[in-house]
């Protein structure tokens, strides 16, 4: 009788880390549970069931993963991305450690360097990356003349 109330609270556990990641972690497994619990109709065996559980999760797993990597919609670019690797004018000191302000086409961003960089007012910078709101700037690579 322990049986049904095991598979019952696997299944609404792995239901719930389920609901609680939103990654396709367990829900192969919470499947599997399921079609454990609704086994225990037909056995007592704790083997049998354990195996249809393994089996059916194993299947879900295989069947179902690929279909949900082709639903996953990749992130989309947005416009502040086009900023990566244009040139800034620093406003305010900008170091490792503390923030400042750069202007990028006249719009004003709070800026960090990446480590061992800084810059003073009026330097120019390179926008390696952004975080949120947030420039990760860098020195300007100097352009070597073409002979």
């Amino acid at each position: 009788m322990l049986q049904p109330i095991g598979w019952l609270i696997a299944t609404i556990v792995l239901l719930f880390v389920e609901a609680s990641t939103f990654n396709l972690v367990s829900v192969w497994f919470a499947v599997g549970s399921a079609v454990a619990l609704v086994s225990c109709i037909f056995t007592d065996s704790l083997r049998v069931q354990s195996v249809i559980f393994v089996a059916v999760s194993f299947v879900c797993l295989l069947a179902l993963r690929p279909l949900a990597a082709k639903l996953r919609k990749s992130p989309v670019p947005t416009n502040a991305d086009l900023n990566i690797g244009r040139t800034a004018t620093v406003l305010t000191a900008v170091t490792d450690d503390v923030p400042g302000r750069v202007r990028l086409d006249g719009v004003d961003w709070n800026a960090q360097a990446k480590p061992g960089a800084s810059f003073e007012p009026g330097e120019r910078c390179r926008v390696a990356e952004i975080r949120s709101t947030l420039l990760i700037v860098e020195p300007v690579p100097l352009e070597t003349p073409i002979h």
